[in-house]
């Protein structure tokens, strides 16, 4: 699938996304990637929802979970609020390469508590 030009981005953020699209199709092949302009997310072909949404900035790419912030260290509580906060609670910030296997790690736990909605 052809991404869109994600504005918020830099061609770092891209990188990462690109590794993280991949990893996840090696993974988990029946998750679906999308993009908008400003935001990426892969939807559960099980329930319909989007389990996750990415949103690449210049210098990180924030990625908004379906877990509870207690579930891993790693994440934080989101800046959303509203229906946004209660569907996605937490935030995990990828700031470099290193993060990306974390990332990975953090959308299929998404999807599994995606599942057991």
């Amino acid at each position: 699938m052809k991404m869109n030009i994600l504005i918020t981005s830099s061609p770092t953020t891209l990188r990462w996304l690109n590794s993280i699209k991949s990893k996840i199709e090696g993974k988990i092949p029946s998750l679906k990637y999308g993009d908008s302009v400003y935001w990426a997310f892969f939807k559960s072909p099980e329930t319909n929802r989007n389990v996750v949404y990415l949103q690449p900035q210049k210098s990180q790419i924030r990625l908004l979970t379906r877990l509870e912030p207690s579930s891993n260290s790693s994440l934080e509580l989101t800046p959303a609020s509203g229906g946004w906060a209660e569907m996605y609670p937490s935030i995990l910030l990828i700031r470099s390469e290193d993060s990306i296997d974390k990332a990975v790690e953090m959308i299929i736990s998404s999807y599994k508590e995606d599942l057991d909605r």
